[in-house]
């Protein structure tokens, strides 16, 4: 596992779940976690797109929006306090 596949993904798999992803492509490296197996398959069509904003961007709206409630709760605290 020392070699990194720019165009592959490595994951744990279950194992009810083996033939299937062998089907499409995928190699079992080794033993898994608890009912798993390693396997490395090839990269998605829309992989890079979420690799650079994770969740599809939905991350950083999050952020914006609690950005937004906490600058109103700020804005509410400062009225009380005037």
């Amino acid at each position: 596992m020392d070699d990194l596949a720019h165009d592959h993904i490595r994951a744990f798999i279950a194992r009810t779940r083996v033939s299937e992803m062998k089907s499409r492509g995928w190699r079992v490296l080794g033993p898994g976690e608890e009912g798993s197996v390693l396997m490395e398959g090839p990269m998605l069509a829309g992989r890079a797109a979420v690799m650079d904003a994770p969740i599809g961007g939905i991350f950083d709206d999050l952020v914006a929006r609690a950005l937004e409630r906490a600058d109103a709760r700020d804005r509410m605290t400062a009225r009380r306090a005037a």
